[in-house]
């Protein structure tokens, strides 16, 4: 063996082919060929003729060429597969969205079409209870006991008509207190209704009520329900209204 490969046409391996070291190069798959005879040679330290290396050092370069591009293409499927996956991914979720749209549309409409119908049979239910309880107001006995007495505008104070005429309101407390019988007393522009044992949850009491005729209304002068009694106009106002309640519609509107 030669002690100066200079001068022989004799050299060692490179540490690195293409800026690559011999394990960066296994790492690829390229460390085959002329990359493993280098290496080889390399780890060994061993001289080898420069015609040689240099086909080797060729034979190398071209293994890293390809193997960096077959890398590089597989890198390029693997983003392919990938983006292709993703894709199939995205195609999922928007239909699964989509069905879930259409479930949410499909519910909104459901509940829609349930709150539409519940409304509407409420509506009904109003409008069958409202009737009937127009039909019991018309129907009252106070309306053919009274039928000489003018049916004016209930006042409960002097000049201020109210929603409601005189017999519409005796007519609501009948219908919402039932009573046994009554007796009315009229004195020219004086009248007095008694409603004797009108059911009430305290019993049944006396519903008296007394009225004044100004001008063209029915004042209320008086209203005692047992013996809760109201002898003045905001007191004789409030325990009527609170009779009432909300279940009496009145028959015109205040003031005409």
């Amino acid at each position: 063996m030669p002690t100066t490969a200079d001068w022989l046409g004799w050299t060692r391996a490179p540490a690195q082919v293409d800026g690559l070291d011999y394990h960066e190069i296994d790492a690829l798959g390229a460390r085959v060929g002329g990359c493993q005879s280098l290496y080889e040679h390399h780890r060994e330290a061993r001289y080898l003729k420069e015609q040689q290396a240099v086909v080797w050092l060729d034979d190398c370069v071209e293994q890293i060429a390809g193997a960096r591009k077959a890398r590089h293409y597989a890198q390029q499927v693997d983003l392919e597969v990938e983006s292709a996956w993703q894709a199939v991914l995205a195609h999922k979720e928007a239909q699964r969205r989509q069905a879930q749209r259409r479930r949410e549309i499909r519910e909104g409409m459901r509940q829609a079409q349930q709150m539409a119908e519940t409304l509407r049979n409420a509506e009904e239910e109003q409008e069958k209870a409202q009737s009937q309880r127009l039909e019991r107001l018309d129907g009252a006995n106070i309306h053919s006991l009274m039928l000489e007495v003018p049916n004016l505008p209930l006042a409960f104070t002097v000049g201020s008509a109210s929603d409601m005429t005189l017999k519409r309101f005796l007519a609501c407390l009948e219908v919402l207190y039932p009573n046994e019988g009554y007796q009315i007393r009229r004195d020219g522009d004086k009248l007095t209704v008694k409603a004797e044992r009108a059911t009430m949850m305290r019993g049944d009491v006396l519903l008296e009520s007394r009225y004044t005729r100004i001008w063209d209304n029915w004042t209320l002068q008086y209203l005692s329900v047992g013996e809760i009694r109201a002898e003045n106009a905001q007191d004789r106002y409030v325990l009527a209204q609170n009779l009432l309640g909300s279940q009496c519609q009145p028959d015109r509107q205040a003031g005409n």
